[in-house]
């Protein structure tokens, strides 16, 4: 009886793993994040966890070109699957990064603004797709 009922679990846990599997894998594909930036501004805006890349870049440039003050000139900067992201502005414009986490996303972001004129860099927004 015993051995009877452990080769049903057997058989139970070798079907359920796979399913489970496929559905964090399902989740992980379908989470985009991205940034936007207003030149005349500074604004920025970051967008995660859409379906699809085209919603992920959209929602940033919304949130951007809201914050923009009636500037509405926001632009893409980045997009990203599966990671953070962040985006910092200094005087010489922005610079944005993805990382596996946020500590990551931020350096890669100050380094990238870092590299253009004017530095005084800092980070205004960061966000993690899960």
């Amino acid at each position: 009886m015993l051995k009877k009922l452990f080769s049903k679990l057997v058989i139970v846990t070798a079907l359920t793993i796979p399913i489970l599997a496929l559905a964090q894998v399902a989740h992980a594909q379908n989470t985009h994040g991205a940034t936007a930036y207003s030149p005349t501004s500074d604004a920025t805006g970051i967008s995660w966890d859409h379906a699809t890349e085209k919603e992920a870049l959209d929602a940033a440039v919304t949130a951007c070109n809201q914050q923009s003050g009636g500037a509405n000139d926001c632009v893409a900067l980045t997009s990203n699957t599966n990671n953070c992201g962040a985006i910092s502005v200094g005087k010489g414009g922005a610079g944005a990064g993805w990382g596996d986490d946020k500590a990551a996303a931020e350096a890669q972001a100050l380094a990238a603004c870092s590299e253009l004129e004017g530095g005084n860099c800092k980070i205004e927004l960061s966000a993690c797709n899960n």
